[in-house]
């Protein structure tokens, strides 16, 4: 059985693309005491909301590269992040030429614009999946964190790949 109809396969990609492209990839929570943290991790920023606590000093607003300077696994984390933005944004600026041109982007692109989609949606999943485990290893967030668009992201790479194209 289909996931999709192949005649809506290219609606969904483009779909997919932007819905990865605005989703958090993470969402981490931390309670201690009287403190409570949310970090919020989109693509290309992370927001971070202290519940409890005042710090002076605290940032709350990081972009992607910017965060590769934290240390230990967090910095290991925003490389993988950082990368995945890079991919995510090529096929968002992709899937905005097909979006509107859609019989010269399929001209062009030497495999199915689906195929293509799914491919760098899979992958940009996978680097932040795999920065996800990194910032739950020692060293990296303290405290609980899901990773939505890190499953997400993969889920509708396979989805893409594997629909019926004929």
């Amino acid at each position: 059985m289909a996931w999709v109809k192949s005649e809506y396969a290219g609606e969904l990609a483009v779909l997919s693309t932007w819905l990865v492209a605005v989703a958090p990839w993470s969402v981490s929570i931390f309670r201690e005491g009287p403190l409570t943290a949310v970090v919020f991790r989109f693509l290309p920023f992370r927001i971070q909301y202290l519940y409890g606590v005042s710090i002076s000093n605290e940032l709350n607003f990081v972009w992607a590269w910017r965060a590769m300077q934290f240390p230990d696994n967090t910095g290991r984390a925003a490389v993988l992040w950082t990368l995945a933005l890079a991919v995510v944004a090529v096929a968002v600026c992709a899937s905005a030429y097909y979006y509107h041109r859609e019989a010269e982007f399929t001209d062009r692109l030497p495999l199915h614009p689906v195929r293509f989609f799914g491919g760098l949606l899979g992958v940009g999943g996978l680097l932040v999946l795999v920065a996800t485990v990194l910032l739950n290893l020692a060293g990296g967030f303290f405290g609980t964190t899901i990773p939505v668009g890190a499953l997400v992201a993969p889920v509708l790479a396979a989805v893409l790949l594997t629909v019926d194209l004929t």
